[in-house]
């Protein structure tokens, strides 16, 4: 279950002058093993920026610290599907046991005063974000994939689909694939996005950042036991690894 978006669908950000951006892999609760991926890559809280790929939250043994990530000034993030279903839970049209099964009792076992402010700032989150790069081209961010529903769309028509500018069924439609399709990954797509230069997406987990036309998947299975936590300098393309092994 889906529900009207309220938040704006698209969030835009101009070009960083003083520092470098980075892209994270889906967190799932494992804030520590972000902390020593900001080490590792020297992340400079005064001039850089971090954008996430959504699931900040489920599974790890910090979900609870995401709202104070989401107030540091430099920290941007997407709304995955785990958070949806925060959001869908909260507003009464969710499956709780579903949630639950997929990592979320943390949530559902806070104090009411906590869940609404969890709530309150998931259901804040953007769908999708556009970033300008150094070379004046974007950079674009969505958790599963970017919601192109016909073989000739590109960034601009999803970005049209989720601000609802062609009606609500087309914005849900858009919304689903925003946040679980893996329709590119499965079928080893290596089509371009039109009117983007990169994309980044997670949702789908890979051994390693891995590259598809202009769609990277950052998703490297941190909250399983063989996987590890990415995080990319879109300046640089340097990418930090940190393996869940190492907690």
């Amino acid at each position: 279950m889906l529900k009207p978006l309220h938040s704006p669908a698209v969030k835009s950000y101009e070009l960083n002058l003083d520092g470098h951006d980075f892209v994270v892999g889906d967190i799932h609760g494992y804030f520590n093993l972000l902390t020593s991926l900001l080490e590792q890559a020297e992340f400079d809280e005064t001039r850089d920026r971090l954008f996430s790929v959504g699931d900040l939250i489920d599974r790890g043994p910090y979900s609870d610290e995401v709202i104070v990530w989401l107030k540091q000034p430099w920290f941007h993030a997407v709304r995955g599907n785990h958070e949806q279903m925060i959001v869908e839970c909260s507003i009464g049209i969710g499956d709780v046991p579903r949630h639950i099964r997929n990592g979320g009792a943390w949530f559902h076992e806070a104090p009411s005063a906590s869940r609404q402010g969890i709530f309150d700032v998931l259901n804040d989150l953007p769908i999708m974000l556009e970033i300008e790069r150094p070379d004046r081209g974007k950079v674009g961010i969505v958790h599963a994939e970017v919601p192109t529903l016909l073989p000739s769309d590109g960034w601009p028509q999803a970005k049209a689909y989720l601000a609802g500018h062609v009606g609500e069924e087309l914005q849900q439609q858009a919304l689903k694939c925003a946040l679980y399709s893996r329709n590119k990954i499965e079928n080893r797509d290596h089509s371009i996005v039109e009117g983007i230069d990169t994309v980044y997406v997670g949702h789908s987990t890979v051994t390693d950042v891995t590259n598809l036309g202009n769609v990277v998947f950052t998703d490297t299975g941190c909250s399983f036991g063989d996987g590890a936590l990415s995080l990319i300098n879109i300046n640089t393309g340097a990418v930090f690894r940190t393996a869940m092994t190492a907690q």
